[in-house]
């Protein structure tokens, strides 16, 4: 069964462009979450799951939240001093 295209520096691999490098800042937690994610979507790693969303071929909706969803997610992006 033949493999996926080799990889040659410079050359693109999966779409018509170079990937470009970016660095993400996580929890542990965050970060097992993520590749769990990513194998359970049959995806090779962290980073096609986040090219995957960032090309919009994948989707994070807020309306798949309920409120209370909302209200959590919004709370913990919160610094841990806000009065909020």
């Amino acid at each position: 069964m033949p493999k996926g295209k080799k990889r040659t520096k410079g050359e693109p691999v999966y779409h018509d462009e170079l990937k470009k490098s970016l660095n993400l800042t996580v929890t542990p937690t965050g970060a097992q979450g993520l590749e769990k994610l990513a194998e359970e979507l049959g995806l090779h790693s962290k980073s096609e799951l986040v090219d995957k969303i960032g090309r919009r071929l994948l989707s994070v909706s807020p309306m798949a939240f309920t409120e209370e969803d909302r209200h959590e997610i919004s709370k913990s992006s919160q610094p841990a001093n806000c009065p909020c």
